[in-house]
């Protein structure tokens, strides 16, 4: 479930808030059936992998950082791929940390 909430939450944050009637048009989901996605209901996998799409799109991802990590993985040495794993790790920890300094500060702003 908790995939789920992120690729909504996702979507929306990349797409300005837009209404379920904007959301149907553009995944094809019909409408009343976005409406229970949004309220809880298990999202079906082909459900995902449409809001999965429009994310990475949205993001100008379309499936290249997938691609050259499995071109990596065929191609470069272990030593190589352990130390693009390290770099990623090291990437995500540092944008873990900025978020825990803009919750804390934002969190003494609002008192």
């Amino acid at each position: 479930m908790d995939l789920q909430k992120t690729i909504l939450n996702q979507y929306v944050l990349l797409n300005g808030k837009p209404t379920l009637k904007r959301i149907s048009e553009d995944t094809g989901i019909q409408i009343t059936r976005v409406f229970r996605l949004f309220n809880g209901s298990t999202m079906k996998l082909s459900e995902y992998q449409i809001f999965n799409k429009k994310v990475k799109e949205k993001m100008g991802l379309t499936d290249g950082i997938e691609a050259i990590a499995f071109e990596c993985s065929l191609r470069l040495s272990p030593e190589a791929i352990k130390d693009l794993e390290l770099f990623l790790k090291r990437k995500l920890e540092t944008w873990k940390l900025i978020q825990v300094q803009k919750s804390a500060t934002s969190g003494t702003l609002t008192a």
